[in-house]
């Protein structure tokens, strides 16, 4: 295994629907990955809830057991997973309830920091290091994919809870993603499947991005790029291969951690092309991490590949896989106790 080979998946964040380590995340491993998202089922994502013969069946010892396998296959990881409030909480049954989101509304700061941080000392206890969350999206109008799933539609209010929930995971020892930059207000289709388009201008995005100012000003460890296309950057295309959006992310708001893209294989980041040219899209325009859902799993050499090809040739600087290496490792090697 060259040395750009073991760089390229290094930046891959592949997501698991089970507890079950497959030949292609065993291959992943084992030629240098170092981060895995242990995600849930299409129709639990969709329900906001994780299914209770699922639940039942995946004890902390099930949890353990997995992490240590794939630990002695790469070393340490970043492993991540759901822990949102108004969504889906990927470890739901081995951790203190989430407050619902009227609930949580209904708190003060110090009481919702308090819940986030009982839920987060419990995840911690399974291995978990990452958590991707809070959403900081804040929805004004109809939105087919986030209707529902984000914290509050003022962002003053979602704010509030941004942070408290940032500080109280953190306080667990855990980090935290704030998703997804740069906001997504209005969205009539769904970026998963349709070329989704966010059509408001950069200054009509900013009104909404107390939230994001919120989290990073707590010390957030990771933000997650948006997927849809947004007309307010030209050409338009989606966040996690914005490069202009990520500069954004970077200087306006001062944010210093690790960048991850949304699943690269959802239609309005991917569109027309392979998913190997939007890795490489993503990398050049600034992202650290790259997310890949269950179904490009399988498509994990393809990648790599395109990755090495395009550094070889010269369209990424190796300096700059070089520093979305790094700031992956950081994560990984970064003190569990706070």
């Amino acid at each position: 295994m060259d040395n750009l080979s073991i760089k390229a998946h290094s930046v891959l964040l592949p997501a698991m629907e089970q507890l079950h380590l497959g030949e292609d995340i065993q291959h992943f491993l084992d030629n240098g990955g170092k981060s895995l998202l242990f995600g849930e089922t299409g129709n639990e994502y969709v329900n906001g809830k994780m299914d209770p013969a699922r639940l039942k069946d995946e004890t902390l010892e099930r949890w353990h057991a997995l992490i240590e396998d794939a630990t002695r296959r790469a070393g340490p990881l970043l492993k991540a997973t759901d822990a949102d409030i108004s969504a889906v909480h990927r470890l739901e049954g081995l951790t203190p309830p989430l407050p619902s989101r009227a609930q949580a509304q209904s708190m003060s700061a110090e009481e919702l920091e308090a819940h986030c941080l009982q839920m987060a000392l419990a995840v911690k206890q399974t291995g978990i290091n990452l958590v991707l969350s809070p959403t900081a999206d804040v929805v004004d109008g109809h939105n087919v994919w986030l209707n529902g799933r984000t914290l509050a539609d003022d962002p003053g209010a979602a704010a509030k809870m941004v942070r408290a929930y940032v500080r109280g995971v953190r306080r667990a020892g855990l980090a935290t993603t704030l998703k997804h930059f740069p906001g997504h207000p209005m969205l009539l289709r769904h970026p998963a499947n349709e070329e989704a388009t966010v059509t408001l201008s950069l200054d009509e995005l900013r009104s909404y991005w107390a939230p994001f100012r919120a989290g990073i000003e707590a010390g957030v460890e990771a933000v997650m790029m948006g997927p849809a296309i947004f007309n307010a950057v030209q050409p338009p295309v989606a966040a996690s291969i914005s490069p202009d959006l990520i500069s954004l992310l970077r200087g306006e708001l001062n944010f210093k951690g690790l960048v991850i893209t949304c699943d690269l294989d959802h239609k309005a980041t991917i569109r027309d092309a392979t998913l190997g040219d939007t890795a490489v899209a993503a990398l050049k325009a600034g992202a650290d991490l790259l997310l890949l859902s269950p179904k490009a799993v399988p498509k994990i050499r393809e990648i790599v590949a395109a990755i090495v090809s395009a550094v070889q040739a010269g369209q990424i600087p190796e300096t700059r896989l070089d520093a979305a290496v790094a700031a992956v490792l950081r994560r990984v090697d970064a003190p569990q106790d706070r």
